[in-house]
């Protein structure tokens, strides 16, 4: 499925964003707007599959990935905002994508740890990703700690437990249906090394973006849409998006080309 049929088109946009007004403003009261929240499940229930096929290659089945990713959507919804002015495109996607990743997570342990162990090592997992986003760097582990109320002792306690995790048979198939192996993978450098450094020093600029333009890159570089998907997405003109996508590079150039403060 296309990511242009994850959402609605030009013609309904506008109604799908009254549906989401609708629930956001009567999800907390006696009688919730359902039906509104159907409609927005209905209308970006392809981005939450698209988002899925993305993780096909990890041993899981399809199916089970798209109902995660189902969840991720109802979880979306029911934390969106439309008065802080973001699109629920944007939001929604980040909320699957880490839905989807905890599912996995969560899936691939070999060993039966104790509830406790097991439960706080998600945590910590969940608060070094939030505290990296919040303080532009990784946490410490007396940061992760304080987030979780739990000593620095069981934090590293619980982080060493990810060695316990599941490791596939070398010569076990990719994928269902897929005759390489994983031994035919070893070997080829990673290419996404080279981009650590530059995510790191990105991340902070990105930030001081528009949220349009925040979206837009997002939706261009992180979800992999084309530039009339991101226009249908966006609800502007291919060329609009193309200028935005062309002023926002060059601001963000022109940002990490200026001097660090002495």
């Amino acid at each position: 499925m296309s990511v242009t049929s994850a959402v609605p088109s030009s013609v309904s946009r506008e109604r799908v964003r009254r549906a989401i007004r609708s629930y956001c403003e009567t999800r907390k009261t006696d009688t919730p707007d359902t039906a509104a929240r159907d409609q927005v499940v209905a209308a970006y229930q392809g981005l939450a599959y698209s988002l899925a096929a993305r993780f096909g290659q990890r041993g899981e089945e399809l199916d089970d990935l798209n109902q995660v990713a189902l969840i991720g959507l109802l979880k979306a919804i029911d934390r969106f905002d439309p008065d802080r002015g973001a699109e629920l495109t944007t939001f929604a996607t980040a909320t699957i994508l880490g839905e989807l990743k905890r599912h996995l997570r969560d899936r691939s342990w070999s060993v039966r740890l104790p509830r406790r162990v097991h439960d706080l090592h998600l945590r910590a997992q969940q608060s070094i990703d939030e505290l990296t986003q919040e303080l532009g760097r990784s946490p410490s582990l007396s940061e992760i700690g304080q987030r979780l109320d739990a000593a620095v002792e069981d934090v590293v306690e619980a982080l060493d437990a990810g060695g316990f995790r599941h490791n596939a048979s070398l010569e076990a198939p990719m994928s269902s249906g897929d005759d390489h192996a994983l031994t035919n993978r070893l070997g080829d450098r990673d290419r996404r090394l080279a981009e650590v450094d530059g995510r790191l020093t990105l991340s902070p600029l990105l930030a001081r973006l528009p949220a349009r333009q925040q979206q837009i890159l997002t939706l261009r570089f992180i979800v992999g849409c084309s530039q009339t998907e991101i226009a249908s997405l966006v609800g502007v003109s291919q060329m609009q998006v193309s200028r935005l996508l062309s002023r926002s590079l060059a601001q963000l150039r022109a940002w990490a080309a200026e001097p660090e403060p002495a």
